[in-house]
Parts: C-alpha cells; structure tokens; sequence
C-alpha cells in the first residue's frame, strides 16, 4: 500500500512535468498543479489509519501497520519534495546543456 501511493504520486508528478517542458519553472508548474491531490491522498490514509492506534502496541498486527504506514507516508513526502526533483532536473539540464533534447 504504501509503495503504490508513493510510486503513484512520483508517476503523477513525473508525468505532468515532461508535458510542461524541462525547465525549474515547467517542474513547479507541475508541482503546484499535482501537489493538493497528492497531499490529500496522503493525509487521509494517514488520518484512516488512527483508529488503528488506540489499542496501542498490545495488538501486535494493526499498531505495527499503522505506525509503520504512517511513518512511511511522511517520509515519502520528503521523498517527493526533496529526493524526486534532485533526481529529475539535473538529468534535464544535463540534457539541455549538452544540446541531446528529443522534441
């Protein structure tokens, strides 16, 4: 579950990035765009995952998922804030400066 929804917002992000173009400006376009739903996403399976946090660590199953999960999406935000574009716009510019752009 976890992997599905980052993987899935990455490919939302990435996807209407390489429609806008390559430059910084195309990706906060992109960004700003794509971030409300994906951010939503995020915040309400965390936010269904709370009731699972009440009968605390003696439920060995659901507690362990829960927190896992949870602490697993908000790190993947900072996946996607941080990491995402670190790894995307360098390749472009690369690609940009050395004149290999395929239109």
């Amino acid at each position: 579950m976890l992997a599905g929804i980052t993987v899935n917002a990455g490919i939302y992000f990435v996807s209407a990035f390489q429609s806008r173009g390559t430059s910084l400006r195309c990706w906060l376009q992109a960004f700003s765009d794509k971030a409300a739903p994906v951010f939503l996403t995020i915040l309400s399976t965390i936010l269904g995952l709370i009731p699972f946090l009440s009968d605390g660590p003696q439920e060995a199953f659901w507690f362990d998922f829960a927190v896992g999960t949870m602490a697993g999406l908000v790190f993947s935000v900072l996946g996607l804030l941080i990491l995402l574009p670190a790894f995307l716009l360098p390749r472009r510019f690369r690609r940009r400066q050395t004149g290999d752009i395929q239109k």
